[in-house]
């Protein structure tokens, strides 16, 4: 009787190891980009203002002293660095047929808005609105400000981080935004240090907003959307290296028009 009470536990102790065994397995399997509630998001933000303080602070430091020769390769490489982070995203996507529609539409939609323009615009509206002078501190402010914020990387990256907790867009943006701070800093003076303000106020609210519109997006519309998002993220990557001058600002309406396709196919 007691072998059979024996047998009989061993036998229920097996298949509760063998039911954790499935739920840990089921916990790997988990998709790489489903991070947001481990409370990392604005993490990007973070480190893209550390680094424009310290590339600042090292534009400072050196002044007119630093090779601008350097500065290009470091450019160059981030280029690079940026493409294969895009072409890492895209690899993510399943529905290919359905990234290549947004792409388009999107494209379309942004050509016909010329968002690309409105952005150069804004840029060129806010210093002749503020009466940008050479070599004022307000000049550094606003240029690096410019620069970091008005972008597709920025907008990008910061969507990504809210939805998904995945800060490797704007890791990689950061670094970029580092590297220019020194010839910045070096030339402009004090001011580029306070761009770093801009970008913590700009892509945190980028980021809370994704964020808070988190619940919305189910795993499959994150995959897809970084998908779109790497694509865009390509191009900027072949802009840098001076390859070809693609107007990613242009295809941001994609990054809607993914998530609309998404929930319409799932309607039907």
């Amino acid at each position: 009787m007691n072998k059979i009470t024996g047998f009989s536990e061993l036998k229920k102790e097996n298949i509760y190891q063998g039911f954790v065994n499935r739920i840990d397995r089921s916990k790997m399997k988990r998709p790489i980009f489903i991070k947001a509630k481990d409370g990392k998001s604005f993490m990007g933000t973070i480190i893209n203002v550390i680094a424009i303080l310290i590339g600042g602070t090292i534009g400072l430091i050196f002044r007119k002293r630093f090779p601008q020769r350097l500065s290009e390769t470091a450019l160059e490489v981030m280029g690079l660095f940026t493409l294969l982070v895009g072409i890492e995203m895209a690899l993510q996507g399943k529905e290919m047929i359905l990234i290549l529609i947004s792409l388009a539409l999107g494209a379309m939609i942004g050509e016909g808005i010329n968002i690309e323009k409105r952005l150069d615009s804004f840029g060129a509206w806010i210093e002749k609105r503020l009466q940008v002078k050479e070599g004022s501190p307000a000049k550094g402010f606003i240029y690096a400000s410019l620069v970091f914020c008005v972008g597709s990387m920025a907008i990008v990256g910061s969507i990504t981080d809210g939805v998904s907790g995945d800060y490797s867009i704007l890791s990689t943006k950061a670094m970029m935004d580092g590297i220019i701070a020194i010839p910045f800093a070096a030339g402009m003076g004090f001011g580029v240090m306070g761009s770093a303000l801009s970008i913590l106020v700009y892509q945190g609210s980028l980021t809370l907003l994704a964020k808070l519109l988190q619940p919305v997006f189910n795993p499959m519309v994150v995959r897809e959307l970084t998908a779109v998002g790497g694509v865009i993220v390509m191009g900027i990557g072949i802009n840098i290296m001076g390859l070809k001058k693609i107007r990613v600002g242009n295809f941001l309406p994609a990054l809607i028009l993914i998530v609309l396709i998404l929930w319409a196919k799932s309607r039907l």
